[in-house]
């Protein structure tokens, strides 16, 4: 499955998703000197159109639940 983060497409690989979710994602090769290997986005759309390379998530950080009142 693609996702969207900050605009950006992914694939889900073997992961289960939702909006809302935080996943760990792969740095571009081009900015890993400046910020690291990975980074954190939040989920924003369960597809995408883009039809080309993606990069595929490391991993899954679910977003806490709120609490009720």
């Amino acid at each position: 499955m693609k996702i969207q983060v900050k605009s950006y497409t992914y694939e889900t690989g073997d992961h289960k998703v939702k909006i809302g979710d935080l996943v760990i994602l792969p740095t571009s090769k081009w900015l890993r000197d400046v910020l690291g290997p990975t980074w954190q986005g939040e989920v924003h759309s369960l597809e995408s159109d883009y039809d080309g390379y993606c990069e595929t998530i490391i991993g899954v950080i679910k977003k806490p639940k709120k609490k009720k009142s």
